[in-house]
C-alpha cells in the first residue's frame, strides 16, 4: 500500500511539472513562407530519415524527412543551399531561390549503385553522447543467435562461441573477472525496445543453491540483480540498435552504465523467413510488415523460435526461446500538427533446464528448469506541432510488463549422516524433526513481477538571434510489483538440508515506486563556420513506497548532467572534405535497489541445543532454538556513477575516426555484505540419561544445560562495492577501394578496471577452541578481494562488396594484445574486534601478541599479489552472404577462429602452452524474402 506522505510527494512532483508546462506560453514569431520537400530515391520512393540542411549567409537550419519522405519547414524568402544526405543514399546539393510557398523534390542516388556506405559493422554516432549504431545489414552479415553476439561489434569486442545455458548480462567498457558483488553495472544498463524498458525491479527468481554463493550450473541460469538477460532478446524483429555508451539525455534514468536502445521494423517488408544452424543451436524466424497506401498505417508482425544446446553431445540441457511480436503505428494529420500512435505486444517465453543422465544419476530423477514468459504491451502517442512556435511537440508513453516465471527442481537427496531439520516459522525453542536417509525433494519458486512505466515529455524552442535552444520537460514514474507464490517446497523435505530459510510468498513483499522530473536545454549557436552545442540537464530521483526508517524516504537524489560539442569549419585536405568536431561529457548517473535489495529474504538461525539419537525412532529428540534475523538495510541509497569522456571525430572523404577517453568512478555499488550478531541459548548434556532404561524422549525441563554466548555471521545488502572504469575506444574506417570494392575498419580499446570494497567487513575464523566454535570476529579495512584488470584489443575487419554477384566477404583479424589482472593486497590486521558478547573493541596487534586474539591476524600468501599477464591472442573470422534472385534468396555462412595464435606464457617457472586450445566455430544460414 502506497503511503499518504508518498502520494502528497506525488502529487507535488505532478504539480511542480505541470507548471513546468502551463508556465511557457508564448509562441516565437512565425516565418513567412512555409516550404515542403519531398525526398526521394533513384526509384522515387520515399525516403524516411533524410537529413536536410539549409543554409544562407545569416542563417542555418536542420530538418529530417518523417516516414512518408516529407519535410516541412518556415523560412524567409531568399536563396539558400540544401544540402541532403541519408544513412543509405548518397547526398544531394543544390542552390535553390525560395520567392513563394512551394514543394521541391529531392532525388537521392541509392548507395548501393555506389556501394560507398555498404555498412557491415557498427558506426560511431556523431551526437553529443558516444554510442555505437548497428543497422539490420550489419545484424544480417554478422548471424546474430541472440542480442549478446551483437556486442562484438562494440570497440574493444571480440566474438565468442554463445553461452546458452547460462544467464547473458551485459558489460560495458569493462574487463575483469567480476563476480556478483559487481551486478550493478549489468543491472544498471538500460535496454529500451521502441522507447519501452525491459528492466524487471520486481525478480525475485532465486533458489537457495544460489544464494549460497557456490559456483554451480544452477546458480548460473538466474538473473538475480543482475540487470536483462540477452539471450532473451531476439534480433530478428530489430531494425536497428545504439548502444549509448557516454552520458545520455536527462529523460533517461535509473541507470548507471550505459542505455541499449532498440528500434523494431516498421512499415512494409517483404515475408521474410530465416533458418540458422551451427554447432550449438537452431533457430527459425519469420516477419512481414505491411502498410497501406496513405502510409498512415503500419502493421508489423513477426515470430522466431531458438532451440539451443550447451553441448551438441548432452541432449539432458538445452535452452529453448520462442519470441513473437506485433506492432500498429498509425498517423493522424490535425490543423496544426500531425499525431502517431504506436502499440507494441510482444511475448516471450524461454525454458532452461537440464536433466540426469540416466548413465550417471541412477536415480533419473535429479531435473532443473528455469521458464520465464514475458508480456508486455507498450502505447506511445506523440503530437508534433507543423508550425514553429515555442511548443514543439509533446510525447506520453505507457508500458505495462507483466513476467510469470517458475523454477522447478527435483532432488534425489542422500543424507551422509544422522541429520535433523528445524521446523518453526517463529522464534523460540522447538523440537525438530529425524527425516528418512532418503527422499525425494520438489521445490518450486513461483514469481509473477508486474511492472508498470509511465512517462511525459514536451519539448519546446526558444530561439534567440543565432541562438537555438530547445528545452525538454519532463516526468516519469515507475512501479514494481510481485504477485507470485514464491518459495513452495515441504519443510520436511527441503531441497537443501542445510538451508537457512523457510518458504515465502512474495505477494507479501511490498511494492516500490520511482518517480523523477527532468529539465533539459540544448542551445546550437553558429559562430561564422563553427557550430557549438550545450546541452544542461538535472534529473531528480526520487523512491517513494517506503517504511519510514528508511533513509532514502523523501529524499531527491539529483542527477546533472552536461555534453558540449564543437563542430570546426570544414576544409579541403588532400583535395578532400575534411571535417572536425570535439565532444567533452560529465554527468552523474543513480540507480535505485530493486526489490530483492530493498526486502531481502528473512533469515533463520536454528541453533541445536539437545540432539539426542537413540536407536529406538520413538525415543529421539531434538531441540532447536530458533532466531529470526532481517537482513534489510534501511540505509542503502541509489548507487551513482559519474562519467567523464572525450571524444574527437575526424572526416576525411569517406575516411572517418574516433577516439574517445573516458573514466567512470562508482563507489557506492550494491553487494552483499557481513553483518554480525549475538545470541544466547542452552546446551543440554543428556550423558547422566540411561539409554538402555528409558522410556520416552528425554524431557529438557530435567536435563541439566549450559547458557552459552556465540556470534553469527549473516549477509545484508550494503552500498560496498566500487567499480573504477577508465581507458580508450577507437575507431576507424576507410573508403571502399576502388577496383577491390574493399573497406578497412579498425576498432579497438583499451580497459582498465579496478573492482574493490569501500566498506569495512567482518569476518570470523573457522576455528575450535577448546572443542568449542572460536569466539570472536573481526572488523577489517581491505580484507576483501580487490584487482586491477587490463585488456588492449583491436579488430581489424576487410570486407568486401561485390556488386555484380552481390556477395558481401568479411575477414576480421582479431587480436587481444595482452591482458592483465592483479590482486591487490589485503590488510589481514582488524582495526576492531567482537567479543561472545557482542561488544567491540580496537585492535592491537602487538598486545595481541600471544593471546586468542592472535587468530585474528589472517596470514597472506604473497604470491597472490603477483601479476598474470597474458600475451597476444589472435583469431581470424570469415563471414560470406550472398544474395539470389535479386535478393529473394540470402545465403551466409560463418567460421570463426578459422587461424588462431595464443602466444605462450610463464607462471611462477611453469610454461603455459594454449596451441589447440580452442576449436573453430562453424554456421550458416538463409533467408527467404518474398
Amino acid at each position: 500500500m502506497v503511503h499518504n506522505d508518498s502520494l502528497s510527494s506525488l502529487r507535488f512532483q505532478i504539480l511542480i511539472f505541470l507548471f513546468l508546462f502551463t508556465a511557457i506560453t508564448i509562441s516565437s514569431q512565425e516565418l513567412t513562407l512555409k516550404v515542403t520537400f519531398e525526398v526521394k530515391d533513384s526509384a522515387l520512393q520515399s525516403v524516411k530519415g533524410a537529413e536536410i540542411k539549409i543554409s544562407s549567409e545569416q542563417d542555418r537550419y536542420a530538418i529530417s524527412s518523417n516516414d512518408k519522405g516529407i519535410a516541412v519547414i518556415y523560412i524567409a524568402p531568399g536563396k539558400y543551399k540544401v544540402e541532403s544526405d541519408s544513412n543509405d543514399h548518397s547526398g544531394y546539393s543544390n542552390l535553390l531561390s525560395i520567392t513563394k510557398e512551394e514543394t521541391f523534390t529531392l532525388i537521392l542516388t541509392n548507395r548501393i549503385h555506389t556501394i560507398e556506405e555498404v555498412v557491415i559493422t557498427a558506426k560511431e554516432g556523431k551526437g553529443l553522447t558516444s554510442s555505437s549504431i548497428i543497422n539490420q545489414r550489419a545484424m544480417q552479415h554478422l548471424q546474430p543467435s541472440s542480442f549478446s553476439d551483437l556486442l562484438e561489434l562494440l570497440p574493444g569486442g571480440r566474438s565468442g562461441d554463445p553461452v546458452l545455458n547460462q544467464m547473458n548480462k551485459i558489460s560495458l567498457r569493462e574487463t575483469g573477472r567480476a563476480g556478483s558483488d559487481y551486478n550493478t553495472s549489468s543491472m544498471g544498463t538500460t535496454f529500451l525496445v521502441d522507447g519501452a524498458p525491459l528492466n524487471s525491479g520486481a525478480n525475485l527468481q532465486y533458489t537457495y543453491d544460489f544464494t549460497d554463493k557456490t559456483n554451480n550450473g544452477l546458480k548460473r541460469r538466474l538473473n538475480l540483480a543482475s540487470g536483462v538477460d540477452m539471450r532473451s532478446i531476439s534480433t530478428d524483429q530489430i531494425e536497428n540498435v545504439e548502444i549509448l555508451r557516454g552520458i545520455p539525455s536527462v529523460r533517461y534514468g535509473n541507470l548507471t552504465s550505459g542505455i541499449v536502445k532498440i528500434t523494431n521494423k516498421s512499415g512494409y517488408t517483404k515475408w521474410k523467413a530465416r533458418f540458422k544452424a551451427d554447432g550449438y543451436s537452431k533457430l527459425f524466424a519469420v516477419n512481414k510488415g505491411f502498410e497501406n497506401k496513405d502510409q498512415d498505417l503500419k502493421i508489423n508482425t513477426g515470430i522466431d523460435y531458438l532451440d539451443a544446446k550447451a553441448d551438441p553431445r548432452d541432449r539432458f540441457e538445452n535452452y529453448k526461446r520462442i519470441t513473437a511480436n506485433f506492432a500498429v503505428v498509425k498517423e493522424k494529420k490535425h490543423n496544426h500538427g500531425t499525431s502517431k500512435w504506436q502499440t507494441n505486444l510482444s511475448y516471450t517465453g524461454s525454458l532452461d533446464g537440464s536433466k540426469s543422465d540416466p548413465d550417471i544419476d541412477l536415480s533419473e530423477l535429479n531435473s532443473y528448469e528455469v521458464n520465464n514468459h514475458l508480456v508486455s504491451l507498450s502505447n506511445l502517442f506523440t503530437y508534433t506541432k507543423d508550425k514553429p512556435s515555442f511548443y514543439r511537440a509533446t510525447e506520453i508513453q505507457a508500458t505495462i510488463n507483466q513476467r510469470f516465471d517458475q523454477i522447478k527442481q527435483t532432488k534425489f537427496i542422500q543424507l551422509e549422516n544422522a541429520t535433523a531439520f528445524p521446523l518453526s516459522q517463529t522464534e523460540g525453542e522447538f523440537d525438530g524433526y529425524y527425516p528418512e536417509p532418503r527422499y525425494i525433494s520438489n521445490y518450486l519458486v513461483d514469481g509473477k513481477p508486474l511492472d508498470v512505466f509511465f512517462t511525459i515529455l514536451n519539448k519546446f524552442q526558444l530561439d534567440f538571434k543565432s541562438v537555438k535552444n530547445e528545452i525538454n520537460a519532463g516526468f516519469d514514474w515507475q512501479l514494481s510489483k510481485n504477485w507470485g507464490k514464491g518459495q513452495e517446497f515441504d519443510t520436511y523435505k527441503p531441497i537443501d538440508p542445510k538451508a537457512t530459510f523457510r518458504p515465502r510468498a512474495y505477494r507479501d513483499v511490498p511494492a516500490y515506486i520511482t518517480s523523477a522530473l527532468f529539465l533539459e536545454s540544448i542551445s546550437s549557436m553558429n559562430a561564422g563556420n563553427h557550430k557549438f552545442t550545450l546541452a544542461l540537464g538535472v534529473r531528480g530521483n526520487s523512491m517513494m513506497n517506503l517504511p519510514s526508517h528508511f533513509k532514502m524516504k523523501g529524499k531527491i537524489y539529483a542527477d546533472p548532467r552536461v555534453n558540449f560539442q564543437w563542430e570546426l569549419p570544414s576544409f579541403d585536405w588532400m583535395n578532400k572534405k575534411t571535417q572536425m568536431a570535439l565532444t567533452l561529457g560529465y554527468g552523474k548517473q543513480s540507480l535505485f535497489p530493486d526489490l530483492n535489495l530493498l526486502y531481502p529474504e528473512l533469515i533463520y538461525k536454528d541453533i541445536q541445543q539437545l540432539n539426542y539419537f537413540h536407536t529406538n525412532p520413538n525415543y529421539r529428540r531434538i531441540n532447536y532454538k530458533t532466531l529470526i534475523y532481517n537482513p534489510q538495510n534501511p540505509e542503502i541509497e541509489p548507487a551513482v556513477n559519474e562519467k567523464f569522456e572525450a571524444r574527437i571525430d575526424l572526416g576525411i572523404g569517406a575516411h572517418q575516426l574516433s577516439v574517445t577517453v573516458f573514466k567512470e568512478n562508482m563507489h557506492n555499488a550494491f553487494r552483499s555484505m557481513n553483518q554480525y550478531a549475538g545470541y544466547q541459548y542452552k546446551k543440554y548434556d543428556p550423558s547422566g540419561l540411561n539409554h538402555d532404561a528409558i522410556t520416552s524422549p528425554p524431557d529438557i525441563n530435567t536435563l541439566p544445560y549450559q547458557t552459552l554466548n556465540e556470534n553469527f555471521l549473516y549477509t545484508t545488502q550494503r552500498n560496498g562495492s566500487k567499480v573504477d572504469k577508465e581507458g580508450v575506444e577507437f575507431q576507424y574506417s576507410s573508403n571502399r577501394i576502388p577496383v577491390i570494392n574493399t573497406r578497412f575498419t579498425l576498432n579497438g580499446a583499451w580497459f582498465r578496471t579496478k573492482y574493490g570494497n569501500s566498506m569495512p567487513v567482518y569476518r570470523g575464523r573457522d576455528l575450535l577452541i577448546g572443542g568449542k566454535p572460536y569466539p570472536y570476529l573481526g572488523l577489517y579495512e581491505g580484507m576483501e578481494p580487490s584487482s586491477v584488470n587490463e585488456v588492449l584489443n583491436t579488430n581489424l575487419m576487410m570486407d568486401t562488396y561485390i556488386p555484380k554477384l552481390d556477395l558481401v566477404f568479411s575477414s576480421s583479424f582479431q587480436f587481444s594484445w595482452y591482458s592483465m589482472r592483479k590482486m591487490l593486497r589485503m590488510n589481514g590486521i582488524p582495526s576492531h574486534y567482537v567479543d561472545q558478547n557482542g561488544n567491540i573493541f580496537p585492535f592491537h596487534p602487538e598486545a595481541a601478541q600471544g593471546s586468542i586474539l592472535e587468530s585474528l591476524i589472517i596470514a597472506q600468501n604473497q604470491d597472490l599479489y603477483n601479476a598474470v599477464r597474458r600475451p597476444m591472442e589472435m583469431n581470424l573470422n570469415l563471414k560470406v552472404t550472398k544474395s539470389f534472385r535479386n535478393k529473394a534468396i540470402v545465403v551466409s555462412m560463418f567460421a570463426s577462429r578459422l587461424f588462431s595464435y595464443y602466444a605462450p606464457y610463464r607462471i611462477n617457472g611453469i610454461t603455459i602452452n594454449r596451441k589447440g586450445a580452442y576449436d573453430p566455430y562453424f554456421g550458416m544460414e538463409i533467408n527467404f524474402n518474398l
